[in-house]
């Protein structure tokens, strides 16, 4: 598998997921959504981004292992979702969706190609 190189435009998008927590006084955890208005890559027609605890063996046992000052620390991993799937999230339920991740055998890097799975 080819990993492709972080564009300018990810970074930013990353750096502004970072820093909105901070911005609205809030956090996220596992299975929280931040809907865009428009999608935030070009090329991809997903506009919702999906936060999920890792899967990779390695960055797992870190998740899992994760205290600052006692407290423990949640590692996410940023997913890029369609509106159809987000629809599917919001009736049924994050287990519906998680189900179909493993039936496509969901890459770990995100894929702008990739087609929505509902």
């Amino acid at each position: 598998m080819v990993r492709p190189r972080p564009t300018p435009e990810i970074c930013a998008n990353l750096r502004w997921l970072a820093n909105l927590p901070f911005i609205d006084t809030t956090w996220f955890g596992f299975g929280h959504r931040v809907a865009m208005p428009a999608p935030p890559m070009v090329g991809t027609e997903f506009q919702t981004f999906l936060f999920l605890t890792p899967i990779i063996g390695p960055d797992k046992r870190i998740a899992e292992a994760l205290e600052i000052s006692g407290d423990p620390v949640e590692i996410l991993t940023v997913n890029l979702i369609s509106r159809q799937e987000l629809e599917l999230i919001k009736s049924r339920g994050l287990d519906p969706f998680l189900d179909l991740l493993d039936e496509h055998d969901y890459p770990p890097i995100f894929d702008p190609a990739r087609k929505s799975y509902v």
